[in-house]
């Protein structure tokens, strides 16, 4: 066995005169620029969905303000109101629309902790068609 690591020893010096060096200093400076700059963007762009993604209160308010217009379109409450909730308020507000006596404009005023969001819709009073 001592032959074979002698002749291996030898075939190694052959190859060693085309084998090429390690790199360099400027190579991997180079490298590890590449790396962090795609890391920069990778992270970047993870925070941007991050950022927009709705959270569970957003549909919650949404549901609501939803449920809230259907009830108003069934029992024809054009009153104003405020509605409390846990981690939101929400205020009605009914008003006529540009003169016409028939048509509503209901205004849905969400007030959460970070902001406050307008829901807008129109409505038309059957009961001042009856």
């Amino acid at each position: 066995m001592e032959v074979s690591k002698a002749i291996d020893l030898k075939e190694l010096k052959i190859y060693n005169k085309h084998f090429l060096s390690a790199s360099s200093l400027i190579e991997s400076v180079i490298a590890i620029t590449i790396i962090a700059t795609c890391l920069l963007i990778a992270i970047r762009l993870y925070a941007v969905v991050l950022h927009n993604s709705s959270s569970l209160d957003s549909y919650k308010i949404k549901f609501k303000v939803a449920e809230l217009y259907d009830e108003m379109k069934t029992t024809s409450d054009f009153n104003d109101e405020v509605y409390e909730f846990n981690r939101f308020s929400i205020k009605k507000k009914v008003e006529g629309f540009e003169g016409n006596k028939e048509l509503k404009n209901i205004k849905f005023i969400v007030r959460t902790e970070k902001d406050t969001t307008t829901y807008n819709y129109l409505l038309i009073d059957k009961s001042k068609n009856e």
